[in-house]
């Protein structure tokens, strides 16, 4: 197992964060050509939650700096802490159903896919006439573009249970803008926090900003959304077990 020491060795660096040597000449994008678009792999923009391993010293995924409740890119390690952030959503996902591993028995994933129409994705009644919430966990998912510093970087947003109502709040806000596309507008996410009789966990709360003024920003988002609107956004494989099972209460 690696120590602390040997991770922070390997931890990732954002793209473009590196200082170019002089020696290297500018403009030069040589290696890459045998790399298709279906060949990479989309970052997500992720709350710390206590059990991710992101914050575990003896992880792989350690990332130096992070805390709970901080949002950080999946893919690059950058932490983007606790302040709101500003996005432009290019296209809203199907939703998604992952049936994980209960916890007692190991847990984990077992299936990514799991149909909506499927029994695991439906609420239940048990042998004892108890309603069951569905086996299969729901996530709503975006692609969209993250605006900061650095300029826009493209990023997937996902939500589960607790964060499911965040994402239809998102819907509705997107789905009352008639006659626009989901990308002419800006909204903002606010990393908070939530609390259950489980306990405390980060999500994210959302508000409009407003129309996207900045014509290169728009001109980003719909060559993003030329390159992926025949193509389905991949599943998240550094999902874990959900810290609770506070899936949906209720059907909506």
């Amino acid at each position: 197992m690696e120590t602390p020491e040997q991770t922070k060795a390997v931890e990732p660096v954002r793209a473009g964060a590196l200082a170019r040597p002089s020696f290297m000449a500018p403009g030069e994008n040589l290696g890459k050509e045998a790399i298709d678009k279906s060949d990479l792999k989309m970052p997500r923009l992720t709350l710390a939650q206590g059990l991710s391993p992101q914050l575990q010293p003896t992880e792989p995924q350690f990332i130096e700096g992070l805390a709970f409740g901080d949002a950080f890119n999946s893919l690059t390690g950058r932490i983007y802490g606790k302040k709101p952030l500003r996005v432009v959503v290019v296209r809203a996902e199907k939703a998604r159903y992952i049936e994980f591993i209960p916890k007692q028995l190991g847990g984990g994933i077992k299936d990514f896919n799991v149909p909506a129409n499927d029994p695991r994705a439906q609420f239940f009644t048990d042998k004892d006439g108890v309603r069951q919430k569905p086996l299969a966990t729901k996530f709503l998912e975006f692609i969209a573009l993250l605006l900061g510093e650095d300029g826009p970087e493209p990023i997937a947003l996902s939500f589960k249970s607790t964060g499911l109502d965040t994402a239809k709040t998102l819907n509705t806000l997107m789905t009352m803008a008639t006659n626009e596309n989901t990308f002419d507008r800006v909204y903002e996410l606010i990393p908070t926090q939530t609390k259950n009789n489980l306990g405390t966990w980060a999500i994210f709360g959302v508000r409009l900003v407003g129309m996207l003024e900045d014509e290169a920003t728009y001109r980003m988002a719909q060559q993003l959304y030329a390159s992926v609107k025949d193509r389905e956004l991949a599943p998240d494989e550094t999902v874990i077990t959900p810290d609770t099972d506070e899936r949906e209460d209720v059907p909506f």
